[in-house]
């Protein structure tokens, strides 16, 4: 038989029920521990943390309120009124520019040849709300506008200036021209740096361009060579020429010395014989005598010939007849003119 005493309630239901009298009793004292609950929690939930190299984005009812919250703390009105999005936008991300259906992109140069080249670039977020709302997608647009602008770049140069010098133009002129394009989509990316991670032609033509730039290599050093030894003849015939010219100043120096000396040399003897006419001319006539006489040989005459030598050293006059001179006597110089008429035999000076 069936006992007729209730069962006791869970202590669930039994916790509830308290809580509800006690509630209904003290109705003042609950509602402000529920105001102090429910302030806590909003307290809570509206501060959030922003770390070192991150941006915050504050979205309120949808609609954007800031987008540069710089790392650190910060509040936010919670239960879904402001919705908060952060990113790295500290850091400098990397994307690799490939082509449709490889990971290098085929070009063709100005030219007409075909070149392959792999592009990685490098930017970073600047402006977090366009980054975030202003595209579908910031990363697809960079690579399609790195892309544009590599075609220009690589159609305006020859396929050599492509795979040798002209690489650092390449990167600087797609570089300025996929900023400009980023700039007008209004993306909020800046292009840290634009390389070009491979110059390659085609595996097709690799021999072929293989050969001419050994060629084009063998060319410059033949060229090198050449130019270095114009170079070293040039150099010789400029040191010959100094040597010369510096040979030719000192015999002009020397002579010009010369030169002034025997002019001041004439100068004095000029004065001299503006003083002593006669005497100086003796003077002269004796000093070429024996200046040439000093190189001229002894003669021997016949016994009885007398020698007829003049030297000129007085004017000539009437003078008695002389006796026979002895018969040695030097031989007239080549300016006095006079000639022996005989001579036996000649004698050693």
């Amino acid at each position: 038989m069936a006992s007729d005493t209730p069962r006791p309630d869970p202590p669930s239901v039994r916790i509830i029920t308290a809580f509800a009298r006690y509630v209904a009793t003290h109705r003042g004292l609950s509602l402000a521990f529920a105001a102090g609950a429910f302030a806590a929690v909003s307290l809570v939930a509206s501060i959030y943390a922003v770390a070192n190299g991150e941006t915050a984005a504050v979205r309120r009812f949808g609609r954007m309120a800031t987008d540069a919250g710089p790392p650190g703390l910060a509040v936010r009105i919670p239960w879904g009124i402001d919705r908060v999005s952060k990113v790295k936008t500290g850091q400098v991300s990397r994307l690799a520019v490939t082509g449709d259906f490889e990971e290098q992109i085929g070009l063709i140069t100005g030219d007409e040849n075909l070149i392959d080249i792999g592009v990685v670039v490098q930017y970073q977020i600047t402006r977090l709300g366009a980054s975030l709302f202003g595209v579908e997608d910031a990363g697809a647009l960079l690579a399609h506008a790195v892309r544009t602008a590599l075609v220009g770049a690589v159609a305006a140069m020859p396929v050599d200036d492509v795979l040798t010098s002209g690489k650092a133009k390449i990167e600087s002129d797609v570089r300025r021209e996929a900023q400009a394009m980023m700039e007008r989509y209004g993306t909020g990316l800046t292009l840290v740096a634009v390389n070009l991670q491979s110059v390659n032609p085609p595996s097709e033509a690799a021999a072929s361009f293989r050969k001419v730039n050994d060629a084009k290599a063998e060319a410059a050093r033949m060229r090198n060579d050449a130019e270095s030894e114009r170079d070293r003849r040039l150099n010789l015939a400029r040191g010959e020429a100094g040597k010369t010219l510096h040979e030719a100043n000192q015999s002009a120096d020397s002579r010009r010395r010369q030169a002034t000396g025997a002019a001041d040399r004439f100068r004095q003897v000029l004065a001299q014989k503006a003083k002593t006419p006669e005497l100086t001319r003796v003077d002269l006539y004796t000093d070429m005598a024996m200046r040439v006489l000093s190189r001229a040989r002894l003669v021997v005459l016949a016994p009885g010939e007398a020698p007829r030598v003049d030297i000129n050293l007085i004017e000539r006059g009437e003078a008695p007849a002389a006796a026979p001179k002895p018969p040695v006597a030097p031989e007239p110089s080549k300016a006095s003119g006079a000639e022996p008429e005989a001579t036996e035999q000649d004698a050693q000076p």
